[in-house]
């Protein structure tokens, strides 16, 4: 009996000792974990630090009055604008933080009167969207676009 354990101990050694030489296992190592890339490798520049074109837009018929920011301290007013209307910049949206606020009122004073305001970025994510109805409508839009999820 004693031979016999001895036997078992022996042979369990053995097999222990041929894998963890990589004996009877794969001769391929497993790779090296990849290295999360840093801002500051190569060229590489962050998602929300590329420049992305931010478009206020302003859809209907006939004329507006229109009054948008999207630089801090500034509020152009564009009055008795012909409607369909868009402006645009390019920016990152990172810092400093950017608050986007577009207002469109019909001038317009007929029942059937339809305004709409529209923000977007990247040319197809909506950001804000509004449409009003009747006489002198206003659509308001506003949207912080750096507030994004990440």
């Amino acid at each position: 009996m004693r031979r016999n354990g001895i036997t078992v101990i022996t042979l369990a050694a053995l097999a222990c000792g041929a894998v963890a030489c990589g004996f009877g296992g794969s001769s391929e190592q497993a790779p090296p974990p990849a290295a999360a890339p840093t801002p500051s490798t190569g060229d590489r520049v962050p998602l929300l630090e590329m420049p992305v074109e931010v478009a206020l837009e302003v859809t209907g018929d006939g004329k507006a009055d229109i009054t948008y920011a999207y630089e801090y301290g500034q509020s152009p007013t564009q009055l008795h604008a012909a409607v369909p209307w868009r402006a645009a910049t390019t920016r990152s949206l990172v810092e400093p933080p950017m608050m986007v606020t577009l207002t469109a009122r019909a001038t317009g004073s007929g029942a059937n009167t339809t305004i709409g305001c529209r923000v977007t970025i990247g040319g197809n994510v909506v950001l804000a969207e509004n449409t009003a109805h009747g006489p002198h409508a206003t659509a308001t839009c506003s949207t912080v676009p750096s507030s994004l999820p990440r």
